[in-house]
């Protein structure tokens, strides 16, 4: 805001500098010198007087009279010869047939009487009168840049107070409230700034809310199909059937555990992700024995996982934290390892003064930098080792960030001791 504020302060001067300058351009070179004429006006006819004082009293009665109007008017009178080489040749003739010639702004070359000699007026600079126009001139520019500046500082601050709303309004809706929006009052508008951000705001909103709806209905819709499918395979397995129908139908029956799998996460992450945009819903937190939990979640991964999976955590170790969700979120991280891991999956808690650390790591084929973020997109995967021919859907990591994000936590994901991945959790207190 600092910058912005001297952009516009300098801006604002240097316009009106632009326009004084030009103004002053103008003036001199397309419309008379209406103020030097009247001031060669006025020491013409004080030269005309010196004329008649010469002629009657002599040149050095006049010579004093000039110095006397000098020194009332605070100017210096300076005699110079014909042929000085301050008085150019223009200017010198325009002495002998005038008697004066005006040079610039009070200053002037005069001769009277025997015209002998040429005398040069100029501002005495030790004389108050021109101390205090130089200061009421001084004066006059502060107010200038005061009025400027204080100009400045309220247009910022109204400015910056429209801006601020504008960014909280995004900065909302880029963090998941999509019915943030921008005020379109006129006091509180940028332009039609705020009634363009509105119009995206709704269209993004619109197309975020008919993907949920999708991806909601088709989970639904899809389990009756699939209880069917499923009834329908109970009865081919009560027939007799050949070895390699039966190969057949163990084949269909995992496809459909595995189908039935990605609707229930699809389900679960559709949850989560309303739970965090919803205002008002609260997790079940209270103090849970946090070893004991991760043990029963290490005990039911170790069923379905060839690897083996160790714990490192202190005992008693307590935290306020919502047992449910957590579970479930190392039970994926640890679902996730297993697709990966080469010899062992270890789980790590370290507990800290004001937050709780749990770290999952595996020791294979790690992933990239430059994928880290992307992982926790739902149904991303990372064109590598960790394809789609590993298992998994694409949503354990997604779940994983939203449970996370429903305490407040961060989620971390680095290079593991093992060389493989550490996904790590952090809890506040």
């Amino acid at each position: 805001m600092k910058r912005l504020y001297l952009e516009f302060f300098f801006g604002v001067s240097g316009l009106f500098l632009l326009c004084v300058l030009a103004f002053a351009f103008a003036m001199r070179t397309l419309a008379p010198d209406y103020e030097g004429e009247v001031e060669i006006g006025y020491v013409s006819g004080v030269v005309s007087i010196l004329d008649d004082v010469e002629a009657q009293r002599g040149q050095p009665v006049a010579d004093n009279l000039l110095a006397g109007f000098a020194k009332r008017n605070g100017l210096t009178v300076t005699p110079v010869p014909w042929d000085d080489p301050a008085l150019s040749v223009e200017m010198a003739n325009k002495v002998r047939r005038l008697g004066t010639a005006y040079q610039s702004d009070n200053h002037y070359w005069v001769t009277f009487g025997d015209r002998a000699r040429v005398y040069y007026l100029a501002p005495d600079e030790s004389a108050s009168i021109w101390q205090h126009a130089e200061t009421k001139v001084a004066v006059m520019w502060l107010s200038f840049l005061f009025t400027f500046a204080l100009y400045s500082a309220l247009m910022i601050r109204l400015l910056a107070r429209r801006f601020n709303q504008l960014e909280r309004a995004t900065l909302a809706f880029a963090e998941g409230d999509f019915h943030a929006r921008a005020s379109e009052n006129p006091k509180d508008r940028l332009g039609r700034l705020n009634l363009r951000f509105n119009q995206m705001a709704d269209k993004i909103g619109a197309l975020i809310a008919s993907h949920k709806q999708l991806s909601n209905a088709v989970a639904h819709e899809l389990r009756t199909p699939i209880f069917r499918v499923q009834c329908q395979l109970d009865l081919l397995e009560s027939s007799e059937l050949s070895a390699q129908q039966q190969s057949y139908v163990a084949g269909i029956n995992e496809d459909m555990d595995e189908l039935e799998a990605l609707i229930e996460e699809l389900l679960y992450y559709a949850k989560m992700e309303r739970s965090s945009l919803a205002a008002g819903i609260m997790l079940s937190l209270k103090s849970v024995d946090v070893s004991a939990l991760l043990q029963r979640v290490v005990l039911q991964a170790q069923k379905t996982t060839p690897v083996p999976v160790s714990l490192h955590c202190p005992s008693p170790c307590s935290w306020v934290l919502d047992a449910h969700h957590i579970e479930r979120a190392v039970s994926n991280l640890i679902r996730n390892a297993s697709r990966y891991a080469q010899n062992a999956i270890t789980v790590t808690v370290i507990p800290q003064p004001d937050a709780l650390v749990i770290q999952v790591d595996d020791d294979g084929c790690g992933i990239p930098e430059i994928e880290r973020v992307k992982v926790l997109q739902p149904f991303y995967r990372v064109d590598s080792a960790r394809d789609r021919q590993s298992g998994g859907h694409g949503l354990g990591l997604s779940i994983v960030s939203q449970i996370v994000s429903l305490h407040h936590g961060q989620l971390a994901i680095t290079d593991s001791d093992s060389g493989g991945a550490r996904v790590t959790i952090t809890l506040p207190q």
